[in-house]
């Protein structure tokens, strides 16, 4: 959903050309359908001459630009028989008061808001008026089904007056039955959060069965332990494969340890020793599954609820415009953008008390969460781990190639693959990896200077190793 003010000196890029080439200056939209048909970009007079921007023709609308295919996509209101006659009409929106049937004011139109994908109206901001919020003095009147708008009044049906109306059932109505709900919500949260603390202890005992980087990196990733530990103190030393200490104790991390980390494969070991948990972050991670899950649980309690703050997503678009009472439309929305929690806070509700409400199973689907998580770390520590030992593999195959080996590799049936002294090559290893003697071979390879003489690598007779 996006709002017709935002819209307003929103700059037109043609994806073809790479270029910013016009702006856009109002929005086109039919009162009769509450349809924004789309974009003005030049008035011309605001007739034929008028230059348009169709809405089907927009390719994207981002935060700063609108994407368009070409700077062909701009034509005049002539081509668009529909889009002309409403700019005939010269309807002026912004500054028009709406008005109920029966008389109800409420409020001074300010802005609409709209499907971005659709066009479709969804209602629009008005200042002031019976519904009006008393710190804000602004309230969001629905797009009703019909729309009349006159010269200084636009008139909407009675019903839409009733769908401004915060309905007081839902959590606020159940919170007031009973003066000990809120203690009760409260010791309920914190047995959600006990039992996720428990599940996490049940499970880190299990990750002693992975190999510590990959398990560390499959609950932490490598950008995140690196950007904890920058400014950290050592507090221990850990010294490299050679012997060499990457860092002493007590030295403050900075970004040369975390290059020589990175290229040593020991960022796992300095996040370790400049005081990363493991177990911490995967207890975050479980606890952070508590939350999602009883806000998506429990975002249903948030229908029919005022919205006392905009939800806005990082490209522009918004999620529940303040003063918006809360609708099946809008929860669907929250829930495609992940914003069921935000949508319980802006109608004041915590997770707790929505989860009370709901009466359902939420500790199993709790447990189910947190397992399910468990299950994805674990799959993503065996993979990591069959990846590194893949790795390992492959840099040892690396350096036998082309070296000669110290014994001799026999296959299952005793027959020979290689006899001392020979050359490693691609087909002995493929031979060795069917026979499953490959780490067999890698074992035996002649890692020193080569100084064998022609008789030591010459391959011995009747297919017999002279073993020395």
């Amino acid at each position: 959903m996006r709002n017709g003010k935002g819209m307003i000196g929103k700059p037109i890029v043609a994806y073809d050309s790479g270029e910013e080439f016009k702006t856009i200056v109002d929005l086109i939209f039919d009162q009769e359908k509450n349809q924004l048909l789309g974009f003005l970009v030049d008035e011309g007079g605001w007739f034929s001459n008028a230059l348009v921007l169709p809405l089907s023709k927009v390719r994207a609308i981002g935060a700063d630009a609108v994407i368009v295919a070409s700077r062909d996509t701009i034509d005049s209101a002539s081509e668009f028989p529909e889009i002309q006659s409403i700019l005939e009409r010269d309807n002026i929106l912004k500054g028009t008061r709406i008005m109920t049937v029966d008389g109800r004011d409420l409020g001074t139109m300010v802005d609409l808001y709209f499907d971005d994908t659709t066009g479709v109206i969804e209602g629009y901001e008005v200042s002031g008026g019976i519904f009006a919020d008393a710190y804000s003095g602004r309230s969001f009147v629905p797009a009703p089904d019909t729309l009349k708008i006159g010269e200084d009044i636009a008139f909407v049906p009675s019903e839409t007056a009733d769908l401004m109306q915060e309905q007081v059932g839902g959590i606020r109505g159940a919170m007031n039955t009973a003066s000990g709900k809120v203690q009760e919500m409260a010791q309920f949260t914190g047995e959600k959060a006990q039992e996720a603390a428990q599940f996490t202890g049940e499970k880190f005992q299990e990750a002693t069965t992975f190999v510590g980087t990959s398990f560390t990196n499959a609950v932490v990733n490598p950008e995140e332990q690196e950007a904890f530990v920058l400014g950290k103190v050592a507090q221990e030393t850990i010294e490299t494969n050679d012997g060499i200490p990457l860092i002493r104790e007590g030295q403050v991390v900075t970004q040369s340890h975390i290059l020589a980390a990175r290229t040593c494969h020991m960022t796992d070991n300095l996040y370790h020793v400049a005081g990363g948990s493991v177990k911490d972050r995967l207890g975050e991670r479980l606890s952070g599954t508590v939350t999602g899950i009883g806000a998506n649980i429990g975002i249903e309690q948030t229908q029919g609820r005022r919205v006392n703050k905009m939800i806005f997503m990082s490209e522009g678009s918004v999620v529940a415009v303040e003063g918006q009472i809360v609708t099946s439309r809008v929860i669907e929305r929250a829930k495609t953008h992940h914003q069921e929690q935000a949508l319980l806070e802006a109608v004041g509700l915590t997770t707790g008390d929505a989860l009370r409400v709901t009466g359902s199973n939420v500790g199993q689907q709790v447990k189910d969460g947190a397992k399910g998580l468990w299950e994805q770390v674990k799959e993503t520590a065996t993979n990591l781990q069959e990846h590194g030992t893949q790795a390992i593999e492959d840099k040892r195959i690396k350096g036998a190639l082309g070296r000669p080996v110290t014994r001799v590799i026999l296959d299952r049936k005793d027959e020979v693959i290689l006899n001392v002294g020979e050359l490693i090559t691609h087909q002995a290893i493929a031979i060795s990896r069917e026979a499953d003697v490959l780490e067999v071979l890698l074992d035996s390879v002649y890692t020193e200077k080569p100084n064998l003489s022609l008789d030591d690598l010459r391959a011995p007779e009747s297919g017999k190793a002279a073993l020395n």
